[in-house]
């Protein structure tokens, strides 16, 4: 079977990184985007409404401007004789050459020079409310002391026809340091554990003075504080956005 080159673009400035901050400065100087990562901004929405988000309408907007060059699917990039060479889930290679190369993220990258230093991880945790959701108001509480920083009754976006937002289930936002993101004492267990000591300490029942029945449903975690660390002499093209 006759093998394919891989496919080679030239462009002045290329931002690598998949985070709102990256697509938000691709699209205000007009740069061509590589998204690195499967990863995306963590965003509650309800049945069918829109997602009105920076990040979303940041791509739409670089896609709609021929500036996503390579397909989301990136398996690994990393320089290559002085060019950026990505190879996808699909194994089609891309080359380019630049004249800057903008990281704002480093997954699946390699090669490059620099590594990530992670030091806390944003982690949004939802729970559905299986027992007394239809509690019509919004509450939101903000723990000390502890590293769940936020509680919110959101609206249910698992109730057909909840246009009212009168069912509520319930959204947790931590900060999580790198050491402890696996560790049981910040398990979505343990976060259940305190959401449900919280509702019973503010008296937030069921109508008929039963407790609420909560249950998890996912966690979302993406990297919040960090900073970048030269391995070696980086090449001077590189500009590095924390």
């Amino acid at each position: 079977m006759m093998k394919l080159p891989p496919l080679e673009y030239t462009f002045d400035n290329v931002v690598l990184g998949w985070r709102e901050e990256a697509v938000s400065f691709a699209r205000e100087h007009g740069y061509h985007l590589i998204v690195n990562s499967d990863q995306r901004p963590f965003h509650h929405f309800v049945g069918y409404q829109d997602i009105k988000s920076k990040w979303y309408e940041g791509i739409f907007d670089l896609g709609m401007r021929s500036l996503l060059p390579v397909p989301f699917e990136v398996q690994t990039i990393g320089l290559d004789e002085g060019k950026l060479k990505v190879v996808t889930e699909g194994n089609t290679k891309v080359v380019i050459n630049f004249k800057k190369l903008h990281i704002f993220d480093l997954d699946n990258c390699g090669n490059l020079g620099v590594e990530e230093v992670i030091k806390d991880y944003l982690v949004h945790d939802m729970f559905d409310i299986t027992a007394g959701s239809r509690l019509g108001r919004a509450i939101v509480l903000k723990p000390r002391d502890t590293f769940v920083r936020l509680i919110e009754f959101v609206t249910s976006n698992r109730i057909d026809r909840n246009t009212a937002g009168d069912f509520k289930d319930i959204l947790t936002t931590s900060v999580i340091s790198h050491q402890d993101i696996k560790s049981f004492d910040c398990s979505e267990t343990v976060v259940r554990i305190f959401l449900e000591r919280k509702l019973r300490e503010h008296n937030i029942k069921q109508p008929n003075g039963r407790n609420l029945k909560i249950q998890h449903s996912f966690r979302h975690a993406v990297k919040n504080t960090f900073h970048f660390k030269p391995l070696d002499d980086i090449d001077q093209r590189i500009v590095l956005h924390e």
